[in-house]
């Protein structure tokens, strides 16, 4: 019985442990959140978001695009450099963060966009492509 007791509550601290640390490095859209001590915050889905002045006070300011410049989302990103190591996944197409002047090392994955690596001199802003994610946006398919 003992080991019964003990086997179930390992597994339950385990499961517990994963459900934290997934909700930990996911960022809501347009809700600054604090991880790994760095203000962060997922937006630019919308053209309200996009213009939104709030946004001009984070230092790092990261877009994902596709092919034809379309903005993507679902991208899970790492910084790291400077004392600083955050990861954070994002539904929205722009990652902002309240990052120390500095050089960074950024990691980025995308859905269906593959992965990058890059380095980024904070204060700064920088579009980061993906040429084989997106379609083309706006283009209608002829009837002919």
């Amino acid at each position: 019985m003992k080991i019964q007791v003990i086997t179930a509550t390992l597994l339950g601290s385990a499961l517990f442990a994963g459900m934290a640390i997934a909700q930990t490095d996911f960022a809501p859209e347009n809700t600054p959140v604090t991880i790994g001590g760095i203000e962060t915050v997922c937006d630019g889905t919308g053209l309200e978001a996009r213009q939104d002045t709030k946004w001009h006070g984070y230092p790092m300011h990261l877009e994902f695009v596709g092919k034809d410049g379309q903005y993507l989302g679902d991208e899970k990103i790492n910084v790291t450099g400077n004392g600083v190591n955050v990861s954070v996944h994002c539904q929205g197409p722009w990652v902002l963060m309240k990052l120390p002047a500095g050089t960074y090392q950024i990691s980025t994955d995308v859905a269906e966009g593959g992965h990058r690596d890059l380095t980024m001199k904070v204060p700064g802003h920088q579009i980061v492509r993906f040429p084989n994610a997106g379609g083309a946006e706006g283009r209608v398919a002829s009837s002919q």
